[in-house]
Formats: C-alpha cells, sequence, structure tokens
C-alpha cells in the first residue's frame, strides 16, 4: 500500500515494513506508557487512552500477518500450540488453579508465548544499532518521568515506592542491552546513558536486576572483550571500580542525599550499609513450602500452572521449582534439561559472533533473573530465548548442508 504525499513521493506501507515496525514497538513497549499520558493530557483523548495504546500494537501485528507467517515451519506452530494447549488443558487436569489460570490467560497466551515468534526472526547483526537507539530512549526516557518530570508532577510515594520492582525489571532490558553495547565499543553517550540506567535500577530499591547486570558484565568482561588496546579499557574500568569502593562510603552517602531529595528509594544502598544484602527476603521459606508440597507424594506431574498460589505463593522465585511445580520432578527435569541442553548448543554453535553474545545477554535477562524473581511462563524474555536458540540450531544446520552439498 502507497499513499502519495506528492508528486512523485510515496509514503509506502508493506508487509515487510510493517513487521519491522512490530519488532520496534514490541521491543520499546515501555514507551506505550509515556504514549497513554500524551493522550491522557488531553480532555477529549484520556478517555481513550488505553484503546490508543493497545491500537499501536494490533494494527502493525495485523498488517504484518502476512509476512510473519511465511517465516516459520511447522515445528515452530507445533510449540506455539503445545504451550497453549497445555494452558488450556490445565483447566481439567489442575481445575483448583482455574481462578489463577483465567486471570493469567491473556498475558501468558497473546502477550509472553507469542516472544517465542519474535526470537525466531530476530536477526540481531541487524537490529542491533536499532535495538541500541530504541533502548537508549527508553533509558532517557524513564530517567526523565522519575527523575524530572514526576518530581513536580505526581505523588512520588505512590509511582516509586520503597521497592519498585515492576518498573526495575521492566528497564532492565534496555539498560543491559546499553551495557553490552558500551563494553563492545566505548563511547561517551553510551557509557552515560548506561550509568543513569544503573543509578535509576539502584533507586527501584530491588537487588535482582543487578545479578542479572554484573552475570552480564563479567562474562563480556572477561571472555568478550578482545579488541585493540582492550586491556587498557579493562584497567580502566578496573581502576575505575577500586576508586568506587575505596570510596564506597562516600559514595553512598552522595546517592541517598540524591536519591533522599528526588523521593526515591534507598532500600539497596540502606542494605549495603546494614551489612544486609544477602538476605533473601523470606523467599527461602517460601521455596522450603512448596519442596514439602511436592514431597508428599500426591503431586507426581506437579501442581500445574500458578498451583503456588493455592499455598499464598505468588510464584516461586526460583526456576528449577519452577519446573517441578508445572510438570512435577519427573517430566520437569526432563524439560530442564532440554532446555539447557538447546541454549548450550545454540551459544556454542554461534561462537565468535554477535548472536554468540545476544544469546549471552538473553540468558541473563531471562534465565538469571527467573533464579530470583518471577516465574517463566510470565517472563516474556524466557520465550524470546527459545526462539532465538532455535534460529541459530535452524540457520546453523541449513549452512553445514549448504557447505556439504558444494
Amino acid at each position: 500500500m502507497r499513499i502519495a504525499l506528492k508528486e512523485g513521493i510515496y509514503l509506502s506501507f508493506n508487509k515487510e515494513i510493517m513487521l519491522n515496525l512490530l519488532i520496534c514497538i514490541v521491543w520499546a513497549a515501555i514507551l506505550l506508557q509515556y504514549v497513554k499520558g500524551i493522550f491522557n493530557r488531553f480532555p477529549i483523548l484520556q478517555d481513550y487512552s488505553d484503546e490508543a495504546s493497545f491500537i499501536f500494537v494490533i494494527i502493525p501485528l495485523l498488517l504484518s500477518l502476512p509476512a510473519l507467517i511465511n517465516k516459520f515451519c511447522l515445528a515452530d506452530y507445533i510449540f506455539f500450540f503445545i504451550s497453549v494447549f497445555y494452558y488450556l488443558a490445565s483447566y481439567v487436569f489442575f481445575p483448583d488453579n482455574a481462578e489463577y489460570l483465567t486471570d493469567n490467560a491473556f498475558t501468558c497466551i497473546c502477550c509472553v508465548f507469542p516472544f517465542y515468534f519474535l526470537g525466531r526472526i530476530i536477526d540481531i547483526n541487524k537490529w542491533y544499532d536499532i535495538f541500541l537507539f530504541l533502548s537508549s530512549v527508553c533509558i532517557s526516557m524513564t530517567v526523565f518521568y522519575y527523575f524530572v518530570y514526576a518530581q513536580g508532577n505526581k505523588n512520588m510515594e505512590e509511582i516509586a515506592g520503597d521497592d519498585n520492582m515492576y518498573a526495575a525489571y521492566r528497564l532492565l532490558p534496555h539498560v543491559a542491552f546499553l551495557l553490552w553495547a558500551t563494553l563492545e565499543k566505548i563511547r561517551i553517550w553510551k557509557a552515560i546513558i548506561t550509568i543513569l540506567g544503573i543509578m535509576f535500577l539502584l533507586s527501584c530499591g530491588t537487588r535482582g536486576p543487578f545479578v542479572c547486570l554484573g552475570f552480564l558484565g563479567i562474562i563480556y568482561f572477561f571472555f568478550f572483550m578482545n579488541f585493540k588496546g582492550a586491556i587498557y579499557v579493562k584497567l580502566g574500568i578496573i581502576s575505575l571500580s577500586l576508586m568506587i569502593l575505596a570510596n564506597l562510603t562516600n559514595v553512598i552517602y552522595f546517592l541517598v542525599k540524591t536519591f533522599t531529595g528526588l523521593q526515591l528509594s534507598t532500600r539497596i544502598l540502606e542494605k549495603i550499609v546494614a551489612g544486609d544484602l544477602g538476605n533473601d527476603s523470606y523467599r527461602s521459606v517460601l521455596r522450603e513450602k512448596l519442596y514439602e508440597v511436592l514431597g508428599s507424594g500426591e503431586h507426581f506431574w506437579g501442581i500445574g500452572y500458578f498451583g503456588s498460589m493455592q499455598y499464598g505463593i505468588i510464584y516461586s522465585h526460583f526456576l528449577p521449582l519452577d519446573f517441578f511445580c508445572y510438570y512435577g520432578y519427573f517430566m520437569g527435569s526432563i524439560l530442564m534439561l532440554l532446555l539447557f541442553s538447546l541454549i548450550g548448543i545454540a551459544y556454542w554453535w554461534a561462537k565468535g559472533t554477535k548472536k554468540q553474545v545476544f544469546i549471552l545477554y538473553l540468558f541473563s535477562i531471562s534465565i538469571i533473573k527467573l533464579l530470583l524473581s518471577n516465574t517463566f511462563i510470565l517472563e516474556p524474555y524466557f520465550y524470546l530465548l527459545i526462539g532465538v536458540c532455535i534460529n541459530e540450531i535452524y540457520n546453523y544446520r541449513i549452512s553445514v548442508n549448504q557447505k556439504g552439498s558444494v
């Protein structure tokens, strides 16, 4: 479809362009909340702000379907069908979970599981610069909103709180991407945006994102920073880190004063000072309760999706236990073995390429996160990681077959 702007000038809307637009919107979905905020500023449009955000996604999705359908094979649709089928079958196999299944059905089936398809079509070599730009915008907008705009226009106690876990984990993928980009090729603007993102995560008062960032940063630092002059960059980073540690008290004091002035959380800083950073916040007790339930001998096939909620536990905060709860020890162990085999094979076959780092990046913000928080059926980047790994194995086998036929 083409729209004539003037003679000889057209605005084109073909299926590939709409697919690219859809990928951009999904990657930068955090910006939709600011689009909604803009609509809320207008008297007539404010009643339709939710619909506007929905339209921004659904129109590109519908227009890109012709391009999407031809990019997948039968196995992809089977994987998605099995995921949806087991979710719906849980109403029959685990009827006590029906209320919780209904509450999360739309999120899981329509918003989380489809990320597998996104992973199947993303070529990070093509999308790297675009994702870098979008993530930079996401971080900049979030920092501006919380550090500047909301200070004079919102009740900070309501929007920030003591532990703003939701906002922290939503921004985590973008901060992690900027961290990757900064370590790959040092640029001042990337370093500044990364630091601002890290400061925002620090102000959210939750520790999990820093474990994810630390895992990605340490692995990349030791195994992927191999460019010319990397030794000097590494020495600079180590020296800066040592300086911060040597002046940690002064740094924490400055951050506490700054965050207090901005009415943001100082929870993590307080835990560092108190030496309480490793406290698991009662999660081990909750996990022990679930292990006792599973060990009772009555749940060979697990307790089903969201079955932990029957025992007053939202989710297990631990990926292996998630599998055991959902599928039982036997099937859960098999599926978990298949999962890590898939990731390991894809990671190995992608060695020496940007795709390998992309798998490491997704592993950091999904698997590492799921060892601490959330549940995998509500984690879109978990399914994105599976899709990327399947895509890498599929492309690798094609390239091997082509070389063998030459």
